[in-house]
């Protein structure tokens, strides 16, 4: 049954992750308006870029995760880079201003390195082991 949910839940969550990419693509672009010099115009262009690849990792980490377990950094790779590829499909990209292709390149990478990097993130944390099933007093 876990393979099934695995197979069928494939396309939606890499749908989802693009989906959410490309939304989160359109909310960042009001951050290099909170400046007013030129570099950190710019500046705030290459952070949101990140951002948003970063933010959309993060949100797909929790189901990707849980739904793969031990194959999990694998089938993150492969959403994020099938997702990565489409994006770049779709992409109209400017031949006059390198730094419009230096901001689109970097949401890019972080697009695709995102959710393989946090997968491997939340497998590498360990329990602290805080759990007390007794209480603290009147257990002796």
């Amino acid at each position: 049954m876990r393979r099934i949910s695995q197979v069928v839940l494939y396309l939606p969550i890499l749908y989802g992750y693009w989906h959410v990419h490309s939304r989160l693509a359109l909310w960042v672009q009001w951050l290099p308006d909170l400046f007013s010099s030129r570099p950190f115009q710019l500046t705030g262009l290459l952070v949101g870029s990140a951002l948003c690849g970063l933010l959309a990792g993060v949100a797909f980490v929790a189901p990707v995760a849980l739904l793969y377990r031990q194959y999990a950094i694998l089938a993150a790779a492969t959403i994020s880079l099938i997702g990565a590829a489409f994006d770049f499909y779709l992409m109209s990209v400017p031949s006059s201003r390198p730094f419009t292709l230096a901001a689109l390149a970097i949401d890019l990478v972080v697009f695709a390195a995102a959710l393989p990097a946090a997968v491997l993130l939340l497998r590498r944390l360990r329990p602290n082991n805080s759990f007390k099933p007794t209480p603290l007093r009147g257990a002796a």
